[in-house]
């Protein structure tokens, strides 16, 4: 991989082993944000902080009359416990990479260090998106695209780490390929009794379970055999004590998909349902939710484009089509994109662990197959 010297993957772990010890969540990602920062002065690479909280964004090149290629990184952690035993471990309680975005931004960074010293041999500009919260609720892309980050760029990608990919190599699908997320809070209110006159009160957890099991049927029964979905309970909380009736019951769901008009069928459906058990309990219901990511459509035009670019010097697997989510999908409401994988799994040293896990790790050398497709599809963008 002749684009990547030893000496610039060298620099790519450093940065990722940094910022892997100093894990930062959501929007509040600012020894992250300085790091990105202090890195892009020393290349010489101006940037702006304009586009949201904890943003950062660099640019190579400002010529109106070529294309702008914009490339993006996703910098938050994740609020885990990190139980890997590295050396170089999270110091944050708490908070781990444990999805492997520290990989991303210093792949992101390393990128940027290399197409600065060939700036001379571009055909476009290159705009570097540092992004904020891809794992929370409120997504970052979104803010970052809301707030005109995407204006007047022609084209974007961006990467993934993946476990399941031996490294060295990369992985894209053209077309459908990552689903829509809309993460829900169903909360029920009622009214506190004691255990023993359950009659006087109104029960927030037996609201909660009704709506539980009547929901993942309506689910079921909206998708039929057919379409695909995912409807996962990841949280369900109500009371305090043994001997008193819950007052309020709330459960966080993880609803992904496809097809946006099945969705919103489902999402009214489920309004009524939680509404009319409120109603028969005496109670109340409120079902908050928005869609956190549309789908992840690659433009197919620009997976051939990355094929050919870098399937010379990176093997390039085809992908498969996944219920995962990414909020990259915004940034493909304004220009033609692609998202893609780089592997990052090695049996031999036991770097096999799914993300958002505790003890996952990555083989490390998967960047410098990263960088390589970033590089090679940068330089020959625009031509």
């Amino acid at each position: 991989m002749g684009v990547v010297t030893s000496e610039i993957f060298e620099y790519a772990v450093k940065i990722r082993r940094e910022l892997h010890m100093h894990p930062e969540v959501g929007f509040e990602l600012y020894k992250t944000c300085e790091l990105v920062k202090r890195e892009l002065k020393s290349m010489g690479i101006p940037f702006t902080e304009r586009f949201g909280k904890c943003s950062v964004v660099g640019y190579i090149g400002d010529n109106p009359k070529r294309k702008t290629l914009a490339l993006r990184a996703d910098m938050d952690a994740l609020p885990i416990q990190e139980k890997t035993n590295l050396p170089y471990a999270s110091t944050c309680e708490g908070k781990m990479h444990a999805c492997a975005h520290d990989a991303h931004t210093a792949n992101l960074l390393a990128t940027a260090k290399i197409l600065k010293a060939r700036e001379n041999e571009l055909s476009c500009n290159i705009r570097l998106i540092f992004q904020p919260s891809e794992e929370g609720e409120i997504s970052g892309a979104k803010m970052m695209v809301d707030n005109g980050v995407m204006d007047g760029a022609d084209r974007v990608i961006g990467i993934h780490s993946e476990n399941t990919l031996d490294a060295g190599t990369i992985a894209v699908r053209p077309s459908e390929y990552m689903a829509a997320c809309i993460p829900i809070n169903l909360r029920f209110f009622g009214k506190s009794a004691h255990a023993t006159l359950a009659n006087t009160g109104v029960d927030a957890i037996a609201m909660s379970v009704e709506a539980y099991l009547k929901l993942k049927g309506m689910v079921a029964e909206e998708a039929g055999e057919t379409t695909p979905y995912i409807w996962s309970v990841g949280s369900f909380k109500g009371g305090q004590v043994h001997n008193a009736i819950a007052d309020f019951c709330e459960s966080k769901i993880s609803f992904r998909f496809y097809d946006e008009g099945f969705a919103l069928r489902v999402m009214k459906r489920a309004e009524e349902i939680c509404n009319s058990i409120a109603e028969k309990f005496g109670g109340k219901a409120e079902v908050d939710w928005h869609i956190s990511a549309r789908a992840v459509i690659n433009d197919e035009e620009t997976v051939e484009m990355l094929r050919s670019a870098i399937e010379k010097e990176v093997p390039v697997k085809e992908d498969f089509k996944r219920m995962g989510s990414e909020d990259f999908c915004w940034y493909l409401t304004k220009a033609s994109g692609a998202f893609f994988r780089f592997g990052t799994k090695n049996p031999a040293s036991d770097k096999v662990t799914r993300p958002h896990n505790n003890d996952f790790v990555i083989d490390e050398s998967g960047i410098r197959a990263a960088t390589t497709a970033f590089v090679l599809f940068a330089l020959q963008y625009g031509k």
